[in-house]
């Protein structure tokens, strides 16, 4: 996905971050209605990450080093089960307490 924001990566809190208003990777995002997708150490985002979204990338980053490869299947498990707004990652993305501290 980072390739294909056809955006040159800088590296920000130990994780390669590509942020970019055009390719694949833009259009992926903003036609899901995200501003950002992390996937393992790699962050993509459309628009350069206020604090608020740069701390819930950073939470998915860190489920991913606890997950592995298992995150996303069964991040999409839980998607396809809870939806958005439910879904257990992305509340301990956005909340307190933390599935993973």
């Amino acid at each position: 996905m980072g390739l294909l924001s056809f955006a040159l990566p800088r590296r920000r809190d130990g994780c390669l971050l590509y942020v970019s208003d055009r390719g694949l990777a833009h259009l992926v995002l903003t036609r899901r209605g995200f501003g950002a997708i992390t996937f393992g150490h790699v962050i993509v985002a459309s628009v350069e990450p206020t604090p608020a979204v740069w701390r819930h990338e950073l939470r998915h980053v860190a489920q991913y080093e606890r997950l592995g490869l298992s995150f996303l299947p069964l991040y999409l498990w839980y998607r396809a089960r809870y939806g958005y707004l439910d879904h257990p990652l992305e509340r301990d993305a956005s909340e307190d307490p933390r599935l993973f501290s």
